[in-house]
Formats: structure tokens, sequence, C-alpha cells
């Protein structure tokens, strides 16, 4: 993916920030919409546009407190241009002047510039971010500090701040009904949990089993209680949940939330692993220089080279720490 325009002097660069300044965004917004404006590729699609779809994460890698504070910041620089579906009065994407223009392409949209200040804009925006917008219903646990919860640096609203999430039984209960419906539907299984199965196998280098242990662990403990927090859940329908954990699933939140089950498991099996090694060493009914496994009645001794080695049945107790058995001669050394 190539640029309309591969290179910016530092004069011109100097220029846009100064007049970012001018329209009181601060300086942690201004490194981001530089990001934008310069170009963020992973989140752009073929036609070189940030499309609706990537609002969210591209709202989360950037660290903004909602979607709408982003929109908010790229209105207030002037230097992006907005996609507009005029049937649906609604923003459909947006654009840096680095990478995409209005006439390098067959338009079916119309093209709004953000210096502009005609009544349409505002209808625009807010008919594309009503409140059931699916993008503005994912949070994340944790703050950010002022600066960054708004292009200003000014808190967010009573309103706003007064919104609390709360688990209910009956929230808790529509939320594990979602998840038993995925599972139940061979379509939706696939698409939606065994690829997290197949990512935790390739990336943990697990077997299937405890692949799965981790799906059911992701599941049960982060996203059931996730969803059930969430008030808008209860208000949306089977399709729209689908598309709301599909979005949270690639989303930086989402990965935070893989990583953490796969760390959180890797410590679980080390921790059986510790305690069978554990029950292992505490049963030495023969030799206080090797043990017996209580399950399978193997019976070890470790060595500082080869690590655990098995004893043969029959052979004689280990006489001393520092015996080591002889395959060839079958005799302790």
């Amino acid at each position: 993916m190539k640029a309309l325009k591969t290179s910016i002097s530092i004069m011109e660069l100097q220029k846009i920030i100064k007049q970012w300044k001018s329209r009181k965004i601060t300086d942690s917004t201004i490194s981001k919409l530089l990001d934008l404006y310069l170009g963020l590729t992973a989140y752009m699609n073929e036609e070189k546009v940030y499309p609706i779809e990537n609002f969210y994460d591209i709202k989360m890698s950037l660290r903004f407190s909602t979607t709408q504070s982003l929109i908010e910041a790229i209105k207030r620089s002037q230097s992006f241009e907005f996609i507009q579906d005029d049937k649906a009065k609604q923003i459909k994407a947006f654009y840096s002047p680095l990478w995409y223009h209005a006439n390098s392409k067959n338009r079916t949209n119309e093209i709004i510039n953000t210096t502009s200040a005609s009544p349409n804009l505002s209808q625009a925006f807010a008919q594309t971010f009503v409140e059931d917008n699916i993008y503005n219903n994912i949070y994340t646990k944790g703050n950010s500090s002022n600066e960054e919860l708004s292009p200003t640096g000014e808190a967010p609203s009573k309103n706003f701040s007064s919104k609390i999430n709360i688990v209910t039984p009956e929230s808790l209960a529509t939320a594990k009904e979602f998840f038993h419906l995925i599972n139940e539907n061979s379509t939706q299984k696939a698409q939606m949990l065994t690829p997290l199965i197949n990512w935790f196998q390739l990336h943990e280098g697990l077997t299937r089993k405890h692949a799965c242990e981790n799906l059911i662990y992701l599941v049960n403990e982060l996203l059931i209680p996730y969803f059930a927090s969430q008030a808008r859940f209860m208000k949306s329908n089977h399709a729209g949940r689908l598309c709301w954990l599909n979005n949270l699933l690639k989303s930086p939140h989402g990965q935070h939330l893989l990583n953490d089950t796969a760390r959180t498991n890797r410590e679980k099996r080390k921790q059986v692993i510790h305690e069978i090694r554990t029950n292992q060493r505490s049963n030495h009914p023969l030799s206080e220089f090797e043990w017996t496994d209580p399950e399978s009645e193997i019976r070890f001794y470790d060595d500082e080279v080869e690590g655990m080695v098995n004893i043969p049945e029959g052979a004689p107790a280990r006489p001393s720490a520092e015996a080591t058995w002889n395959v060839l001669s079958n005799k302790w050394v």
C-alpha cells in the first residue's frame, strides 16, 4: 500500500502542528492525529481510507476514551475529510489527503470536508454516533488520564461517568445463553470459537485439549462476565451480539483478554506440574535416594545431566544420591 504523497517536509509538518495547536488540540492528541495523518495502514481498507468498521480499533489503538472523541478530534483538526453515505445520512469513513484524493476514484458518496461548517456535517455525525451504535458498545476496564479523555483534555460529562454497568442474575444468564447458542450452532462455532482454540494452540504450543481448556476459561471467566456487565448487551439481538463479540476479539482489549487467558492457564499448568512433582517426590518407599510415582508406581531418580531417570522394575534400591543406573550392566554404579 503506497501513499499518494510519499514524503513531507519538516516545515510542512510544523505548519500542520501549529494549526492544530491554534485549534486547541492537546499535545497528546496531536501525536495521535499525526499517526493517522501520516498513515496507519493496518486500519485502512483497500481504498486507503479509514472505514467505520475500524473506528473502534483505531480508538483503542490510539487510546481515545470513546469513538466520539476520536471523531471530534479529527473534525477539529480540519486536516482530514469524511465520506458520507447520503441515503443513510451516515459517516462511512475518513481519510488523510496524503493517502487518498476525492477525485482519484469514482465516487458514490458525498465528500465532506471538515473545514465546512454546514449543518449536514452535524447531522451526519448525529446519525453515525447514535447511542446504539455497536462500535460504542465495547468498553475496557481502567481509566485514562484526563488529557486523553477528549481532544481538549476535558473530563467526561457527569451523565457519561454516572453510567454504571452492574452484573445481575438476569444479565449473567443471558450472557451464558449467548455463548451456549454459539456453541450449538456449527457455523457460528466455527467462526467464533474454533479460531480461538487454534490461536491458543499455535501461540502457546499447546495440545488441542489444553487449548480447549484455555477457551473455556476465556468464555466462562472473562467474556461472560464482561458482556453481563454491559447494560446495552441486554438490549441487543443475537446478530448484534455476534458483531459485538467479533469486534471485541479483533480489538486490543480482546488481545489483552487472550493474553491474560494464556498467562493465567500457563501458570495453572505450571502449578499442577509442580504439585505432581512434589507429590511424586514425597513418596520414596524403597530408598531415600529414589521416588515412586503414586499413580503409575514407576520408580525414578533425578540426574543433573539426564534429568528424571526411570528405574527398571525389580532393580535394587538406589544406594546413594550419586548412584546412577547402568543400562548395560543392569547395576548401580
